[in-house]
């Protein structure tokens, strides 16, 4: 490599460093480069008779609509009991509520304390 003009040099460790910088980017992109210990990722679920519509709306399938039917569904007919219990909801048939399974809970609020 010493008998090469010196531009030639030059031109090889420009196509040295652009191949290694290719490499380096592609085993980043494909994660082999990556840290091992990532955090795990828990799906968040939402409160059925809790959740306000903006919450409704992070929902897959449930836009501002939908979500306000749940909630005047809520107001009119009582807290939800079963997830099940969206299939009711106008708008809102079976699948939708089947679709929705993993990602809405339901809390059953104990009983009301008596007043004394």
């Amino acid at each position: 490599m010493t008998d090469l003009p010196p531009s030639r040099r030059r031109l090889l460790r420009f196509a040295w460093a652009g191949l290694t910088f290719f490499y380096l980017l592609r085993l980043v992109a494909v994660g082999v480069a990556a840290p091992p210990n990532l955090p795990c990722v828990r799906p968040v679920t939402v409160e059925l008779n809790r959740a306000s519509i903006a919450q409704l709306c992070t929902l897959p399938g449930i836009g501002r609509t939908k979500a306000q039917a749940i909630v005047l569904h809520r107001v009119r007919h009582g807290p939800f009991r079963r997830v099940g219990d969206l299939a009711r909801v106008d708008g809102l048939g079976p699948k939708t509520a089947a679709r929705l399974v993993p990602f809405v809970r339901i809390v059953q609020d104990p009983a009301p304390a008596r007043p004394r």
